[in-house]
């Protein structure tokens, strides 16, 4: 499980609320790096939201819902899903560089 922490936005009565949000992003990665170190995603199979600060306190998703609704939430976690897929193989590969960088010191 990859987690992706981004903006969940809620058009509330009191306005419009971005609130820090972290997702759940079930995605498989391909088992050999490419020259530069890169793994590529081979697929995500989901993408949900699984906890929302508001007032400083978590929130569920199914108080997401409950103020905009399912559909809405979906969009949102869909946004997010693409928001993660943009940078996720670099930061992998970032992260195992950091980590051959290390065993390299040792």
């Amino acid at each position: 499980m990859n987690y992706h922490t981004d903006t969940l936005t809620l058009d509330a009565s009191e306005g419009l609320v971005e609130a820090e949000a972290i997702f759940a992003i079930d995605a498989a990665w391909s088992s050999h790096r490419n020259a530069r170190g890169y793994r590529s995603i081979d697929w995500i199979s989901s993408c949900e939201l699984e906890s929302w600060t508001f007032d400083g306190r978590k929130q569920t998703r199914a108080t997401a819902v409950a103020l905009i609704g399912e559909a809405e939430v979906e969009r949102q976690e869909n946004l997010a899903m693409y928001s993660w897929r943009e940078t996720a193989s670099q930061d992998e590969a970032d992260e195992y560089a950091d980590y051959r960088h290390g065993m390299a010191a040792e």
